[in-house]
């Protein structure tokens, strides 16, 4: 009975979390981000930044403030899904909220911007839907990249935050079942087994 109620109450505990990158560090490399994409991109390309939610929110709104005016760039948002409630890929990726139809990317550059490139399943099945509306180029922006887990080697960001392990983040706009979002370090999720 007794072992009962603490697996009950180990199964209600909060997580805990591990610093990984403080925000001080995750601000200075995000300069630096939008110091390369501003001499990257051109106005000649009349780039769009197709932002992806919910993971890419907080990165996103910090890099876009980077870029210069002279970028005239245009900011539009798609929702996927890949993980749910869980701390591994499902293996599908689920588009919850398209690109505004009115939306034209007829030979235009697109700089795509997500949270994280861990297997590529979702960065690659994005890439592949903006071509086929008529993106000229899709450059890929991460703020992490998870390099021993990915699958779709067609997907080569040229833009990385940091190399990361294989360790499961939150903070900085990545979450655990929805939750933790609003860190404002990137934190890893410390497993149950390792607790004290």
């Amino acid at each position: 009975m007794r072992k009962r109620s603490q697996s009950a109450k180990q199964d209600c505990a909060p997580p805990r979390f591990r610093l990984v990158i403080p925000r001080a560090r995750i601000a200075r490399r995000v300069a630096g981000l939008g110091a390369e994409i501003a001499r990257a991109l051109s106005p000649r390309e009349r780039p769009v930044a197709v932002v992806v939610l919910q993971g890419a929110f907080v990165f996103a709104a910090d890099l876009l403030r980077q870029l210069p005016a002279r970028l005239r760039l245009e900011i539009a948002f798609l929702r996927c899904e890949s993980y749910g409630p869980e701390t591994r890929s499902k293996g599908r990726v689920m588009l919850l909220q398209d690109l505004d139809p009115s939306l034209d990317l007829h030979g235009r550059t697109v700089l795509l911007v997500d949270d994280i490139l861990d297997t590529g399943l979702t960065l690659h099945f994005l890439a592949r839907r903006l071509r086929a509306r008529g993106a000229a180029r899709v450059r890929i922006c991460v703020v992490l990249r998870r390099r021993m887990g990915i699958r779709y080697r067609s997907v080569k960001p040229e833009f990385v935050g940091f190399d990361v392990g294989p360790d499961f983040l939150v903070g900085y706009g990545l979450d655990y079942a929805g939750g933790y979002r609003q860190l404002p370090d990137l934190m890893a999720l410390v497993p149950r087994d390792d607790r004290a």
